[in-house]
Order: structure tokens, then sequence, then C-alpha cells
């Protein structure tokens, strides 16, 4: 994608030269290295801003998925927001996507090979935590600055761009074959996004290996076969959508078998990453979540009431099961224990 322009002084003469506004570039220049400083400040690990056009390429992609995938079309329809921000949006103007890795916590032993570790250390349903409020001061800076925004905190569960295409276009990233954005540290970051109203841009300089073309170590992982290709991945095949969204069914070109013990998510794909070699033993105690860790096990899960379910399982997927669909999570968890049983 081009960088954006700098932008033209009006002239009264039609055969006057335009020349560059340098104060404007500057003040804009300015803001977006305040933006960066202030996200880090606020806990980010990294920032980026970026104009809304970088993001005109979402459109082919998915143009590309619906071509090569036809059976999933109503699930890609449910993005098609994304191709429409300028016309959602008109009053946006850049984009602002940060990192946050989740790494810096440990991951308890009993909840690996259940639970997607990105959906569990995700701090968005705690509020009264650190990295929320951390998080929260970012969005009353902006306010402060004058700076008209969307997204972040207000627009959970449902995302207004594509957040990682963004983090790429950034620089703080790139996409390995396993279709995961992945930084210095490897795919364990949570995303965070907004749209402004302001120009400016700051992009950051990834050097990041890209993946062997021969390496199929991923692809291997995947037991129902869902990364079909380098960097494309057939959502009615994988194991996530189908544990969170797809309320824990199994569908017909799939069998229970290939689940694993998984119960919200699957990390198979990121797992088996060499370049996500991580030692989930040590780190912070992520808030809250080692006090349940007891509830979060399969057999437990199914001996719960609904509503002890909702009030303390249901935040920790993410948003990804909603208080609706909780008997997933039972469905799920009676699947795990099936399939743990005939692992041993």
């Amino acid at each position: 994608m081009s960088n954006r322009e700098p932008s033209l002084q009006a002239s009264s003469s039609s055969n006057a030269q335009s020349f560059p506004d340098n104060n404007n570039q500057m003040e804009t220049q300015d803001l977006a290295s305040q933006i960066v400083s202030k996200a880090l400040e606020c806990g980010f690990d990294n920032c980026g801003i970026i104009p809304v056009s970088a993001l005109d390429g979402y459109k082919e992609r998915l143009a590309q998925r619906r071509e090569r995938f036809p059976e999933a079309k109503p699930l890609f329809d449910n993005l098609e927001s994304f191709t429409k921000i300028a016309e959602l949006y008109p009053w946006a103007k850049s984009v602002i996507v940060c990192t946050i890795w989740i790494g810096k916590y440990r991951f308890p032993k009993p909840l690996r090979k259940r639970y997607a570790k990105s959906f569990i250390l995700s701090f968005d349903p705690l509020p009264n935590s650190d990295d929320f409020i951390k998080k929260k001061k970012f969005e009353q800076w902006l306010d402060e600055m004058k700076v008209r925004f969307c997204g972040g905190l207000d627009n959970l569960p449902a995302r207004i761009f594509p957040l990682r295409l963004a983090a790429v276009e950034a620089g703080l990233g790139i996409f390995r074959q396993n279709n995961f954005f992945y930084a210095e540290r490897g795919s364990w970051y949570n995303l965070e996004g907004y749209l402004i109203d302001t120009e400016c841009e700051l992009r950051q300089k990834c050097e990041l290996r890209p993946c062997s073309p021969k390496c199929t170590i991923c692809r291997n992982a995947c037991k129902t076969k869902a990364l079909v290709e380098p960097f494309c991945m057939n959502p009615l095949s994988c194991v996530s959508f189908w544990t969170t969204f797809g309320g824990g069914a199994v569908p017909g070109h799939l069998t229970p078998e290939q689940f694993g013990t998984w119960i919200c998510g699957c990390d198979d794909c990121q797992d088996s990453c060499p370049y996500n070699r991580h030692d989930w033993d040590t780190g912070e105690p992520f808030p809250g979540l080692e006090e349940i860790s007891d509830l979060l096990t399969p057999e437990n899960l199914i001996a719960a009431t609904n509503d002890e379910l909702v009030e303390n399982v249901v935040p920790k997927t993410d948003f990804h099961i909603s208080p609706e669909h909780v008997e997933t999570l039972k469905v799920c968890a009676q699947r795990s224990i099936c399939n743990a049983a005939a692992q041993e």
C-alpha cells in the first residue's frame, strides 16, 4: 500500500504552484509520535498508525476467500463491513493499532490443550484489572486531545476493521503460514485498534524472517486440515470456530476425535510453530484465572449450573461464547472427556 500523499495548500491562481503544508505535516507527525508514546506508556507493547486506505486490500482478500470456500459464504458475509470502512465511518482518516503480549502471564497446565490462550488471557472482560485500566487511560487521553475515535473497549465483541491486517500494514509484525499475526515474540498477542478523525501516520519497521515455503509444521499439526495451504484457512474446518460460534457441533465432514481435548478454541497450529516456543509455566498470574481453574476442568463445567458458567466462564471466552449459548461449553467439555479417555 502507498503512503498518504502530503496535503496541498489551496491557490488563488489556477497557474500557481501548490506547495506542501509543512506546518500541517509537522503537526500531524507530532501527533502520531505522541499517540505512539502514549500507547506505550499505557501498557501496550507496540503501536503503529496507518491511513484508512491502507486497509483497502481487505476487499480483495475477502473475495478470494469467498471464491476459495463458497460453503463458508455466510461467515464471510459477516465480515463485509470491514470492506466499507470509508462508507460507514466517513469521518475516519487514520487507524491506530496496538499489540499486547500475553506471554507475560503463566497459563495453568490443566487448561492447556483445552482453551485457546488468547481467549483466556484477554483482559477485556476484566474492568478492574490493571491492564484494562491502563487501556482505558489511553482512550481517555485521546478524548483529552480532542481526537475523535471509534473502536477499543466500546466495540466489543464486534470489531470494526481487520485488526491482523492493520497490524501488518502498520509494521508491527507479519502473517505466518498458519494465517496468524506474529510479532517479535510469536503470535501470542492480543490486538487493539481505533479509527481516528485525524490524518497522521507512523509505521514501525518490521524485520521478522518469513516462514520457509518448505515448512509444513503448522498444517501437519491441524487435525482437521483447516489449513488447506499456506496463509489460507477454511473456517468451516476449524476447531476454534466449532467450539465457539459453531455451538460445539461436529460438522459432517469432521469427526469428534479430530477435536481432541479442546473445549473453547484451539492452539494446535500455534503451539507447534517453531517461532512460538514459550514456557507457559513462567510469568505473572493472570488476574482471577487460577482462582477458577478448577471450574474450568471439563468435569466441573458439566456439573456447574448455567448461572455459574455465565458469571465465571463465559467472560473468559473473550466474547466468543455468549450467555445465550452457554451450553456450548458443556457439549465441548463432554467431548473433551471422551477424547482424553480414548488417548490414554
